[in-house]
């Protein structure tokens, strides 16, 4: 894959696991206005997809890219992020979906733990761990989309309110607009009755 000049990455392994491009989750990046040596380059964006996809974990996969989760979340905000969001929620599916395999392995299959005795390895022990494997298989209910919500509807939100907001500014504004207007002919009715007043000579008394 040809990388981006002004964001050079080597693609280095994340946990163990190459970059394919071949079985990368496609999607269209988000078009920056600026092309930035540390900003969120089109590479940058494959790649945080990527790290997502192996753990999960939006902070995690940030910060292998060099991001912050901030910027991540910004910029899944940002104009043409559809196909990006799209990405992000597939990525995280299959990311803690990951996550909870190996957890379960390791449940059921053990793990090796080093133990150190005044600052020394004395021995390794191969360790079941019951209480994850119990977690695991509690049969509660593990849907993702019932716990969290998905960034192509996150998006959707940010997008109505912007929308929303956008309707009282104009709203606001025609007020404000309209208001100006009837102070204005509220003053030229009474510059004109001053007007007429001092033309006549003066106000008028009526005798009772």
């Amino acid at each position: 894959m040809q990388q981006d000049s002004l964001d050079p990455l080597d693609w280095p392994t994340f946990d163990g696991d190459p970059y394919d491009p071949a079985t990368a989750i496609p999607f269209t990046p988000v078009p920056r206005l600026r092309a930035r040596r540390r900003g969120w380059s089109a590479e940058r964006q494959r790649w945080f997809i990527f790290c997502l996809s192996r753990c999960g974990s939006v902070a995690r996969a940030a910060r292998a890219c060099g991001m912050s989760a901030r910027t991540a979340y910004r910029l899944l905000d940002a104009a043409g992020g559809d196909s990006f969001a799209a990405a992000w929620d597939r990525a995280l599916d299959e990311g803690i979906e990951r996550v909870r395999a190996d957890a379960l392995q390791r449940a059921l299959g053990g793990a090796f733990i080093p133990v150190f005795r005044r600052g020394k390895l004395v021995r390794v022990e191969h360790r079941g761990c019951d209480r994850l494997a119990l977690a695991l298989l509690s049969g509660k209910d593990q849907s993702i989309a019932r716990y969290r919500q998905t960034a192509v509807s996150r998006r959707a939100l940010r997008q109505d309110f912007a929308a929303v907001d956008a309707v009282r500014a104009e709203e606001a504004r025609s007020a404000t607009a309209a208001a100006a207007h009837y102070r204005q002919q509220l003053a030229d009715l009474l510059a004109r009755g001053e007007e007429r007043q001092r033309s006549e000579g003066g106000p008028r008394v009526r005798r009772l």
